[in-house]
């Protein structure tokens, strides 16, 4: 087995608490705003025991099949899940009140279950980390300009 992709990255967004969760709970706009999900079924919404089936096209030649079940939940503070497919592991999101508004907070270890992604994480981790950056960077730049943007300003 390979070793897990590992993250724990903060960022702040001018919003409060409350709001970044209320925008978050959006599931059915989560294409719209990322645009390395090529698809996504969230049905269930953002509540204790949902589920979403994901396909996730990072800028490297493969589709990444993922679903990922909410195990605990506390609404405006901390999403905790379980992932699985071809990445595995447990991830978590925090949101945290700071002077600007939110810090969220998201970690996880991911662990490639595919065999082929296996080979691919020991001869070409450098890639493959890579694209999971570019996902990262990508997600939040994104997510800032069309989930938080500022409403415009009538004149």
């Amino acid at each position: 087995m390979t070793s897990p992709f590992r993250m724990d990255q903060s960022w702040d967004f001018p919003v409060p608490p409350g709001e970044l969760w209320n925008v978050l709970s959006r599931t059915q706009d989560y294409r719209t705003w990322f645009s390395w999900l090529r698809s996504i079924d969230a049905s269930d919404g953002l509540a204790q025991g949902a589920t979403a089936r994901c396909v996730i096209g990072p800028p490297v030649p493969y589709l990444l099949r993922v679903t990922i079940r909410v195990v605990a939940l506390v609404p405006g503070r901390t999403i905790a899940t379980e992932v699985d497919g071809d990445l595995r592991g447990p991830a978590r999101l925090e949101i945290e009140e700071v002077e600007a508004g939110s810090r969220a907070r998201l970690v996880w270890a991911l662990t490639v279950s595919r065999p082929v992604l296996q080979v691919a994480a020991r001869l070409a981790r450098p890639l493959m980390q890579r694209g999971h950056d570019w996902c990262v960077d990508t997600g939040v730049a994104q997510f800032r300009r069309k989930a938080i943007a500022p409403e415009p300003r009538g004149t």
